[in-house]
C-alpha cells in the first residue's frame, strides 16, 4: 500500500515539474504549424499569382497573333469579315482543344505545383538530419 501511495507522489511531483515543459512543447508546435501554414500560403498565393501573371500574357500574345492572323486572311480571301470569321475560328479551336485536354494541360499540373508547394522537400531533409 506504501509503494501506491509513493508512487503516485512521485507521478504527482513528476507531472508539477515538468507542466511547464509540456506546456511550452505544446506551445512551440502550435507556433511551428502556424508559421509552416503561413509559408505554405504564401508560397501557394504567389504561385497563383504567377500562374495568373503568365496566363494573362499568354492571353494577349494569342489575341494579338489572332489578330494578326485575321488581317493576313482577310488579305489572302478578300473580305475582312471572312479574315476576322476565320480568326474567330482559330479562337473556337483553342477553346475545344482547352476543354477536351482540361486535365492534361490544366488540371494535372496545377495539382503537381500545389503538392510540390506542399510538400517542401528542404523541410523534410532538415528534419531527418537532426535524428
Amino acid at each position: 500500500m506504501k509503494t501506491l501511495m509513493a508512487t503516485e507522489d512521485n507521478l504527482g511531483d513528476f507531472y508539477k515539474e515538468n507542466k511547464k515543459l509540456v506546456a511550452d512543447y505544446i506551445d512551440t508546435r502550435i507556433e511551428l504549424l502556424k508559421l509552416g501554414a503561413i509559408k505554405i500560403t504564401a508560397k501557394t498565393l504567389s504561385a497563383l499569382l504567377l500562374i495568373a501573371l503568365i496566363s494573362f500574357m499568354v492571353l494577349f500574345f494569342l489575341l494579338f497573333l489572332v489578330i494578326a492572323f485575321s488581317w493576313f486572311m482577310a488579305d489572302q480571301l478578300g473580305s475582312a469579315t471572312l479574315g476576322f470569321l476565320s480568326g474567330a475560328g482559330v479562337f473556337l479551336c483553342i477553346i475545344l482543344v482547352s476543354i477536351v485536354f482540361r486535365k492534361a494541360l490544366f488540371l494535372n499540373p496545377l495539382i503537381r505545383i500545389f503538392i510540390h508547394i506542399g510538400t517542401d522537400d528542404d523541410a523534410m531533409e532538415e528534419e531527418t538530419d537532426e535524428y
